[in-house]
């Protein structure tokens, strides 16, 4: 069970269909929403206890306007240790192109990638195969 999921994506309808799957599954205690990168920026810095409550999940959609996922864990990783969050990243999209993966797999903080819609079991597969976990 997660104490919080960030989900961070551009889309609301997305976000609607996401965000009733997860409390359907029954799976967090909390879910928030950001539109993009520097939305959930904001919203991280601003709650930290939120946050940094441990088993935190972060679904992140790679493009969107403003900033998109990778400009966000640029942004991200400047930010002081005790702003971060204490959870996992997910990477969310919904063409699972082999560029985006090579990037995404450099970076230590992503668990994994995953196709819009999420379906549970993979999902849970990315989250709790993390390194951080």
């Amino acid at each position: 069970m997660f104490s919080t999921i960030l989900l961070i994506d551009d889309d609301n309808p997305t976000n609607y269909l996401h965000r009733f799957y997860l409390e359907e599954w029954n799976i967090c205690q909390s879910v928030h929403v950001a539109l993009d990168g520097r939305e959930a920026l904001t919203l991280i810095q601003q709650n930290p206890a939120i946050f940094k409550s441990p088993n935190s999940l972060i679904l992140l959609d790679i493009n969107m306007p403003v900033m998109n996922g990778f400009e966000f864990l640029q942004a991200y990783s400047l930010l002081e240790e005790n702003q971060k969050a204490d959870g996992v990243f997910v990477m969310l999209t919904t063409t699972l192109s082999e560029a985006y993966q090579q990037r995404a797999n450099s970076m230590s903080e992503i668990s994994g990638f995953i196709k819009k819609p999420v379906v549970q079991e993979e999902l849970l597969s990315k989250a709790h195969s993390s390194p951080r976990r």
